[in-house]
């Protein structure tokens, strides 16, 4: 048996107390076995005797101290444990049922405790011996080490139907007195809410495209339209972006000035007063960047519980993007990469959870959607390092834009029709739809962008469409006429 150190907090009478009750009764054997495990118990012994138990509820077979004694001499230890003279002095031991949980809650707080300490130990150990190389990391570990141990220190019960209905009834009420029917945090556009119903609290969505599509500005609308809309503080991590580019893109999308004009200044009286107008508008927010590039996962974890406890409201955290979030151990080995992606959408995971707000992640799509024919609507299985990222992810929407991949014709082409791709005749087919509206100037300058939700772990799946007016970085949704008439243009190209 392991030599065990005596300044460890125990309590051997509670645990033979709890081992003794199970020899003898079948229900108190029941519970122990459900709400305690064999290294809850301190003693050696009483681990050995706790697994010679389960070895025999394994096997269906009765348990007493007959069966516990055959079964320790087939594990060569009834001598370690003290022979049958020590299991007859738990059996002596017992308590009656309506006590033992008394009991176990003893000896499983005393687990707890002895992992709490030995966590701390392992922290001062690995301090006092420079095993530290990077101290973010150290310091993140050594968090996530103490709160694993104190994660444990109530044992988990059933709740009952009964106990719940209550709070049933209540959810649910609330949610038929939201007249959008957004359950979370809205996105500000209406169809894209009627697919996901909001961004969840404690889920993390991806917002996956191919470069310059239009991810991180379809992000920052999303945050903008969070902090206003939905009246919380937004965090947007840039790990690609200055913060000054980012804050001038929210200017152009805010104030329909471009962005080329603002970044060359070359602004009439009116266009400065509408920036004026947007700065104002956008400082009115609680809108935090960061813009520190090759952020480490460790960093970008502690910056946001730090954020989050100097203001509470925090209800949204932007990461711009996936593929730029760095380990201690960053490698550009594919499989230690994959390994890399897994710990980073994990992590992005439990920070959802532990911090209890959406967490947005951009992430890009592999060259493959590329290699398709007309065809070039991305998957889930384009998404980058797809197989962690999908799996954690609880909601995924893929970005797909007509005109990133069409060759701009017009109905003036000289290539015949049967030549055109399908992302060519659907050009063409829109510019002629485009001049039958009554109010085609909506449309003027922008690109028709497809949101493709994917994933929903707790929703629909489906696709929602968005004017993309690339100039100044903004999303606005279409007319209903307008998405009528290219639902015409589809049937059209489909033919």
């Amino acid at each position: 048996m392991p030599r065990r150190n005596v300044d460890l907090p125990h309590n051997s009478m509670a645990e033979r107390a709890v081992l003794g009750s199970a020899l003898i009764s079948k229900d108190a054997c029941l519970n122990m076995c459900t709400m305690l495990t064999e290294s809850d118990f301190y003693e050696g012994k009483h681990q050995l005797i706790y697994r010679a138990i389960t070895n025999l509820n394994a096997k269906n077979n009765p348990v007493d101290t007959l069966t516990v004694t055959e079964e320790l001499l087939n594990m060569k230890v009834l001598d370690d444990i003290g022979g049958v003279s020590y299991l007859k002095e738990c059996s002596d031991s017992m308590v009656a049922l309506s006590a033992l949980d008394f009991y176990i809650r003893i000896v499983y707080d005393q687990s707890v405790l002895r992992s709490l300490l030995l966590s701390i130990r392992d922290i001062d150990k690995k301090y006092k011996e420079l095993q530290i190389e990077d101290v973010n990391q150290f310091i993140l570990e050594s968090e996530e080490s103490i709160k694993q141990a104190i994660s444990r220190r109530r044992v988990s019960t059933f709740i009952s139907t009964r106990e719940m209905a209550p709070m049933m009834e209540e959810m649910i009420k609330a949610a038929s007195s939201n007249d959008d029917n957004v359950t979370g945090l809205t996105t500000g556009y209406g169809k894209l809410n009627e697919l996901t119903l909001g961004f969840q609290k404690s889920e993390v969505t991806v917002l996956a495209a191919r470069p310059s599509v239009g991810k991180t500005a379809l992000a920052l609308n999303l945050a903008f339209k969070a902090a206003t809309r939905g009246a919380v503080s937004v965090a947007i991590f840039s790990l690609e972006m200055s913060k000054d580019l980012l804050f001038k893109r929210m200017i152009a999308s805010e104030s329909l000035v471009s962005l080329d004009k603002i970044s060359k200044g070359q602004l009439n009286t009116n266009e400065r007063a509408k920036i004026n107008s947007a700065i104002k508008s956008i400082a009115s927010t609680s809108i935090y960047i960061h813009d520190t590039p090759g952020l480490l996962l460790s960093d970008l974890i502690n910056k946001s519980k730090k954020l989050q406890a100097s203001d509470p409201n925090l209800g949204l955290i932007v990461i711009d993007y996936l593929g730029l979030i760095a380990t201690p151990d960053s490698s550009k080995n594919s499989q230690s990469r994959t390994e890399e992606v897994r710990k980073i959408s994990l992590g992005l995971k439990n920070l959802a959870r532990e911090l209890n707000i959406p967490v947005l992640v951009l992430s890009q799509l592999n060259r493959d959607v590329e290699k398709r024919g007309d065809n070039k609507r991305p998957q889930l299985s384009d998404l980058k390092d797809s197989g962690a990222i999908e799996q954690d992810a609880d909601v995924v929407m893929l970005l797909y834009r007509e005109d990133y991949y069409a060759k701009k014709p017009t109905s003036g082409s000289s290539k015949k029709v049967g030549q055109l791709s399908d992302a060519e005749r659907f050009e063409i087919a829109r510019e002629q739809k485009q001049k039958e509206l009554p109010d085609a100037s909506l449309m003027g300058g922008a690109s028709y962008i497809e949101i493709n939700v994917a994933k929903n772990r707790n929703g629909k799946t489906g696709r929602c469409g968005l004017f993309f007016y690339k100039d100044f970085g903004r999303f606005e949704e279409p007319p209903p006429q307008w998405e009528e008439a290219m639902r015409e243009v589809g049937n059209t190209t489909n033919d």
